[in-house]
């Protein structure tokens, strides 16, 4: 299996985003990783996040430009050069050193190279070569015209006329290599190192390549690169430090090359540039290509972990077979237009498969034959050809039957078919096994089981099938669910991990338990990756499993400890949720990722040519405000703690990451220690801003991540705040005295109050104590009157009884007069007619006795004084009878027990009380308020 090398994602930046003019013309980087490039404006500077631009005294392009190896950056443009400086504020300025330059070479023309050996700055024009080495400066004329000067390890090449040299810079000492003629008056373009010593590559526009021996001063041309009948011309070259070599062209962009067997082999193409036209090229220290175009200007990594192959469609899945890339797509099967012979394979163009139009899920090589699953079923794919497999509708995937080799489980829609594939021929055996009808997306194998299988619904659970022997019929269905242990019936894939079944679900990873018949977590797999997340594939390959958690894709090592997610933040919600395409390709490290919007290869061991502690976040400036002024300056390596003066109301920091190699997708975290308990959030805004800090020591932590998974280190900016004026040591002290002797003073008036409240506590508790008799007396009086109401109310019911005592006597009498009565009537003399009469007449005597009354009414009227004194003040006129009947009324006696009292009848008694009431209207809550 070959390597899958696609193009690295390009980066355009235009005139909306530079706010200059299109055309550039060169470009070098400075040892802080900030980019300058020149154009027809003059230099533009970016760090990464910002644009800044200068133009020259004489407003000319800016043709050249280069950093020196300590850390100056050269500019040179039309009868001017110089150097470009960066000032206090973050600004940088151009100071022009053409006055170092004799009167009379102040015509140079433009500065169309500067070069740089051995400490020596070379700058060469039509005309001269200008030499800068420290304070001395050499200017050499050019016989005829200088066209081109390139540098070769520790040699300076310059064609003069036609010839071209090798000029020793120390004794400024030329030696003829070469005439154009020996290179067929070909234009040079490009010096490239040779594969032997004292030889190298000659590369022209118009696309030879010519080796040199500077010892025998021979040319030969080693190869041609564009056909004699192609009218296209390089424009532009470089070898990048991995070796490759990239070449633009007037009118087809840019192409890649690389050197085998002594000859250039084309990688790749890239065609997503914004012009056709490419007029330089330059590589970053972090390995970074740019791409200088006519109008506009691009750049890409070619180290980048992620590498674009396929571009427009949906991706399923993708194979590789008989040297093609095949691609499953939602528009249909695609591939590779081209057969490569090595052990690597370069693609960016791809050709659709006839009569597989529409929905494909799958692909898969049996007996040396590509299948494809699809919407509209089953098919077969032969040397372009696609060949229909009757009898079925809506297929997911093939799936080997355990033990029969040349047998596949047809996974549909609507159940489970059966196909036998043998010497390149099949054979339906089913359509559809009886027996099971549910979609049969996921199937997998049962370890242990034979002709057993666990299929995945979506949306029903997860189903355990058997089949019989001859995988005729499903046999038995076990179906389970939450019930099961299953968190829920919804999003549940199997997958083959460490010989295992594992089932991912949306809430962790499961396994199946033999012994209880139910799913059960799987401890390390739910450790490492949690329990709270939809993990929804689980691919191993080698050491390395791949899977999906929730929309990022993640893999992880054999140690499991760490989970990386970082690579993938760009693919981020772009994956086909629960048929994520992962494909690891055997005998290498890549893997291919299908997402929504194409197909990529990821490259783990893909990095940047800078050690990571080089790859720094930088703060590039801050700026403070105080009243209506803002005050600007510039960061440097050598500033010691930065202070402010305490009435600054905002300080703004700017970040920048310029080693960072994915520029566009940059994002920003920062951290004010002990201010901030955690970081911030990431953020795209390249700054921070602070408002109304106090006084005293702070320590600013800002560090940068892409959405590629590169992390620049933190950086850390120290500073302080000026405290205010009052806060100062004189002012402190001035201070400390005042608030000593206001203590002191505190202290004796507190000395006054604390006397004073004494007296007032004792005054108080005085007073406190006063009342807490007068409670004691209350609370003697109270507990009085409860006993004198007690003793009212026992003489009340004494009372009653009384009169309930003199009503049965009364009842007593008036019983026996009446028998008495009756008996002398039946008397037969008259004798004993007059001695009952005797008696009846001192039992009447008895019962009209007034005297028992006024007993009783004095007795009354002592237990109830209070109420009678009440009832007698509001009603003056209230009589002797009444009084009683009240009395009778408070002490709760029956109408029954009155009657008998007051030798009335029942109905007498309820005729006064109307009466009282309708005298006295009051008279009953009167009675009840006594």
């Amino acid at each position: 299996m070959g390597q899958v090398i696609g193009n690295p994602p390009v980066t355009h930046y235009s005139h909306q985003d530079f706010n200059s003019d299109g055309q550039f013309w060169d470009a070098c980087q400075d040892t802080s990783g900030i980019m300058y490039f020149g154009n027809n404006y003059g230099v533009l500077r970016f760090d990464g996040e910002r644009w800044n631009k200068i133009s020259l005294p004489n407003n000319s392009a800016v043709r050249s430009l280069h950093c020196s190896e300590n850390g100056i950056v050269y500019a040179g443009g039309y009868n001017e050069f110089g150097i470009i400086e960066t000032n206090t504020n973050g600004s940088f300025t151009y100071q022009s050193l053409r006055n170092i330059l004799p009167p009379k070479y102040s015509e140079i023309g433009n500065v169309w190279q500067i070069l740089e050996l051995n400490n020596t700055i070379i700058l060469r024009t039509f005309d001269f070569l200008i030499l800068l080495n420290r304070n001395n400066v050499e200017i050499i004329e050019a016989s005829g015209t200088f066209n081109f000067a390139g540098i070769s390890g520790n040699d300076l090449l310059v064609l003069d006329k036609k010839n071209l040299f090798l000029l020793n810079v120390n004794t400024s000492q030329f030696q003829r290599i070469i005439s154009t003629e020996d290179i067929l008056n070909e234009s040079i373009l490009k010096i490239l190192p040779g594969h032997e010593n004292e030889s190298l590559y000659l590369l022209t526009k118009e696309g030879s390549l010519f080796e040199i021996s500077l010892k025998n001063k021979t040319a030969h041309r080693q190869q041609k690169l564009i056909s004699l009948s192609s009218k296209q011309v390089f424009t532009s070259a470089i070898q990048s430090l991995s070796g490759e070599v990239y070449i633009g062209t007037l009118s087809n962009k840019l192409s890649s090359w690389k050197f085998q067997d002594n000859r250039l082999i084309k990688v790749r193409s890239f065609g997503d540039l914004q012009d056709q036209t490419v007029l330089n090229i330059f590589e970053s220290h972090e390995g970074i290509i740019w791409i200088l175009l006519n109008k506009g200007l691009d750049f890409f990594d070619p180290n980048a972990h992620l590498t674009n192959i396929f571009q427009g469609s949906s991706i399923y899945d993708a194979i590789l077979f008989n040297n093609r890339l095949f691609i499953a797509t939602n528009q249909g099967v695609f591939h590779s237009a081209d057969i490569y012979s090595n052990s690597v394979i370069y693609q960016n163009e791809f050709q659709k498969i006839p009569m597989l139009d529409g929905q494909t899920w799958s692909l898969k090589v049996i007996d040396n034959q590509l299948f494809c699953a699809h919407d509209q079923g089953l098919f077969m794919i032969s040397n372009g050809q696609t060949t229909q497999i009757p009898g079925f509708q809506g297929v997911w995937k093939l799936f080997p039957v355990s033990g029969k080799s040349d047998q596949f489980f047809i996974c549909h829609y609507n159940g489970i078919g059966l196909i036998q594939i043998r010497n390149g021929n099949y054979l339906v055996l089913s359509n559809s096994l009886p027996g099971f009808d549910d979609s049969t997306r996921d199937l997998i194998d049962i370890p242990g089981e034979s002709d057993s299988y666990w299929v995945c619904h979506g949306y029903k659970g997860v189903f355990k099938i058997k089949t019989n022997k001859e995988n005729s019929r499903v046999v038995s269905t076990e179906h389970f669910n939450e019930q099961n242990g299953l968190p829920s019936p919804f999003n549940i894939n199997v997958h083959r991990w460490n010989g295992q079944n594992i089932f991912t679900t949306n809430d962790g990873l499961f396994i199946f338990d033999k012994t209880s018949e139910t799913f059960v977590p799987h401890e390390a797999l739910t450790k490492l990756l949690g329990s709270e997340k939809n993990i929804r594939q689980l691919v191993q390959q080698g050491d390395t499993t791949w899977c999906v958690i929730d929309d990022q894709l993640a893999f992880f090592d054999k140690a499991m400890k760490n989970v990386i997610t970082n690579p993938f933040l760009s693919l981020k919600g772009t994956l086909n949720r629960g048929m994520e395409c992962i494909v690891p390709l055997k005998n290498a490290n890549e893997v291919l990722l299908g997402t929504t919007n194409g197909l990529y290869a990821f490259h783990p061991e893909a990095k940047s040519q800078l050690l990571s502690a080089k790859v720094k976040t930088r703060v590039s400036r801050i700026s403070y405000s105080i009243n209506d002024s803002i005050t600007t300056f510039a960061i440097t390596d050598t500033m010691d703690l930065m202070e402010f003066p305490n009435n600054v109301h905002n300080i703004s920091f700017w970040f920048s990451a310029p080693y960072v190699r994915d520029k566009a997708n940059i994002r920003y975290s920062y951290l004010l220690k002990d201010q901030m308990k955690e970081w911030s959030e990431w953020q795209e805004e390249p700054m921070v801003n602070f408002s109304f800090l106090k006084g005293g020591d702070y320590l600013l932590k800002v560090k940068a991540q892409s959405l590629s998974g590169e992390v620049a280190q933190i950086t850390q900016i120290p500073f302080t705040i000026a405290p205010a004026w009052f806060a100062t040591w004189p002012w402190l002290i001035f201070w400390g005295l005042i608030t000593t002797g206001m203590v002191l003073a505190g202290i004796r008036q507190i000395q006054v109050i604390i006397v004073k409240e004494k007296e007032k506590t004792r005054v108080e508790e005085q007073q406190l104590q006063e009342v807490r008799d007068m409670e004691r007396e209350n609370q003697l009086i109270i507990q009085e009157k409860k006993r004198v109401e007690a003793d009212i109310i026992k003489k009340s019911k004494d009372l009653a009884n009384n009169a309930v005592l003199i009503a049965k006597k009364r009842e007593l009498l008036i019983d026996i007069q009446e028998r008495l009565n009756e008996l002398r009537k039946n008397a037969k003399n008259d004798y004993t007619r007059t001695g009952i009469l005797n008696i009846v007449r001192s039992i009447e005597i008895n019962l009209n006795d007034e005297q028992q009354y006024l007993l009783f009414d004095t007795n009354l009227e002592r237990v109830h004084q209070e109420l009678f004194d009440e009832l007698k003040s509001r009603h003056p006129n209230i009589t002797t009878k009444d009084l009683r009947m009240c009395a009778f009324i408070k002490m709760e006696l029956t109408n029954k027990e009155m009657a008998s009292i007051f030798n009335i009848s029942v109905r007498g008694v309820e005729t006064a009380r109307y009466r009282l009431r309708k005298k006295f209207p009051d008279i009953y809550e009167l009675i009840g308020q006594v």
